[in-house]
């Protein structure tokens, strides 16, 4: 396909331009690792509508592009974008980088007179409780009523009790 688009040497046009009376689009062409919008498909009502991505790529089986999600880490196809290319252009990009001056002494990196920290001895005392501890009361007084001894243990004495009723 890539020679259908190129001028042959006999005829001055592409054979695009031959076929189809019009130059081919390039509009859909971008420029590779741009950073990109893309509007989410599913999504909570308070979500955000679009997620920041990286272009890296066009899907040969479907229209559309590859996108990297550096907080999901994921690649995923999709066609709704928007690309921020005037935002990623090569010249921005070198005036952003800062480049540090070389001092003229060579640094040394001392590793033997590596001293570890001196642990000090300023940690605070802990508290104790002074606080006598006792063990829960845990029935209370419906526990002791109901440990009592004046159930029947024969069926004689359960006959013969007052409350018979």
């Amino acid at each position: 396909m890539k020679e259908a688009r190129a001028p042959s040497k006999t005829v001055a046009q592409t054979p695009y331009v031959i076929w189809h009376d019009k130059r081919a689009s390039d509009k859909y062409l971008r420029v590779w690792g741009s950073p990109v919008y893309v509007k989410r498909l599913v999504g909570d009502k308070l979500d955000s509508r679009s997620s920041f991505c990286t272009f890296i790529g066009y899907p040969k089986e479907t229209a559309g592009y590859y996108f990297y999600d550096s907080s999901e880490q994921k690649i995923f196809v999709s066609r709704s974008a928007v690309f921020l290319e005037k935002e990623f252009s090569a010249d921005s990009l070198w005036d952003e980088v800062l480049l540090e001056e070389s001092s003229e002494e060579p640094q040394h990196d001392n590793a033997t007179s590596f001293e570890p920290p001196i642990p000090t001895d300023d940690v605070p005392v802990l508290r104790r409780s002074t606080r006598e501890s006792r063990p829960p009361k845990r029935y209370g007084f419906v526990g002791l009523t109901s440990q009592l001894d004046d159930d029947p243990k024969t069926y004689g004495e359960a006959m013969s009790d007052i409350d018979l009723d």
